[in-house]
């Protein structure tokens, strides 16, 4: 094993020789899911000037209209998008939605295609800005769609929060119907096709509700006790319920003018060490951290 590199950064030579960007492995999470055939977007296709306007919204200054914008859900955002070119302009001209476009579109076509209305494109945006996975120090390279949390690999095929509960059990478990349950709980709806990287079959369309969501609401409704068995409903990480509302997502900075994508280890690539596992991604700072601790291997490809 030879010495970690010494530079303050890694150098795109050094990045080559020492990461790799591709796993080769299929998982079959939403980024799986045909989203471009299932969800264009047509963002940057029409430039023509708008001839009608938003009724009572034009009257406000545009930085009350980009709050009130920035405030609504992705699907609802889109869907106001649609109402004429002048909506369409001022949905457009949002520096984060614009961001999100630029880097990843596959994003903005999950959260529309599942409906995923639980939290606000500024939300969104902000979370693509963090790089730390939500249960663990690991670089987050996956979103949890349903609560807009970042999750790394180990994380979302193993940890509970991150394993929804389909609209049966939560009805059962908290005593709720579906409208209720929908009114008041994040969810999301799946899409029909290949999950786990087993490629597993789900030909039909699920309403799949956040785990911790629910515990909470049966602990504070009027029947207690089931918040314990709900946590302890586990099944194997090759549940496709895992994956539904997974993405892959990248890391923003610089006001949202860049993205990590993350790397792997070379040398890590055929371990399984829970610290060194060839599943962990790093961000460009992070791999150069873990370089250091770890070293690099003699092998490494160039």
């Amino acid at each position: 094993m030879s010495a970690a590199p010494s530079t303050v950064e890694l150098s795109p030579v050094q990045l080559e020789e020492h990461t790799y960007r591709d796993l080769r492995i299929v998982d079959y999470t939403l980024d799986d899911a045909n989203l471009e055939t299932r969800c264009p977007l047509d963002n940057g296709q029409h430039a023509i000037q708008p001839r009608h306007s938003v009724s009572q919204l034009d009257k406000l200054p545009l930085e009350i209209v980009t709050e009130i914008l920035l405030e609504l859900d992705v699907p609802t955002l889109t869907v106001f998008r649609r109402v004429n070119y002048r909506a369409m302009s001022l949905v457009d001209s949002l520096h984060q939605f614009k961001m999100i476009l630029k880097h990843c579109p596959n994003v903005l076509r999950a959260i529309i295609s599942i409906n995923a209305t639980f939290f606000n494109c500024q939300a969104l945006y902000q979370t693509l800005f963090t790089y730390k996975c939500a249960t663990c120090d690991h670089f987050g390279g996956y979103l949890y769609l349903i609560t807009c949390k970042r999750v790394c690999y180990p994380c979302f095929t193993s940890n509970l929060n991150f394993f929804p509960v389909s609209s049966r059990y939560a009805g059962k478990e908290t005593g709720l119907k579906i409208k209720e349950l929908k009114r008041h709980l994040p969810h999301v709806c799946s899409l029909p096709g290949r999950y786990t990287w087993l490629g597993k079959l789900a030909r039909g369309r699920t309403l799949l509700f956040d785990r911790q969501s629910v515990v909470e609401a049966v602990r504070l409704g009027p029947v207690h006790g089931l918040g314990e068995r709900i946590q302890q409903q586990d099944l194997k990480p090759t549940e496709p319920r895992r994956y539904m509302s997974i993405v892959s997502a990248p890391y923003l900075y610089s006001s949202g003018q860049s993205a990590d994508w993350g790397y792997y280890c070379n040398r890590c690539k055929e371990s399984k060490d829970p610290d060194t596992h060839f599943r962990i991604k790093f961000t460009k700072d992070g791999i150069l951290t873990h370089l250091k601790q770890h070293g690099t291997n003699d092998n490494a490809k160039t």
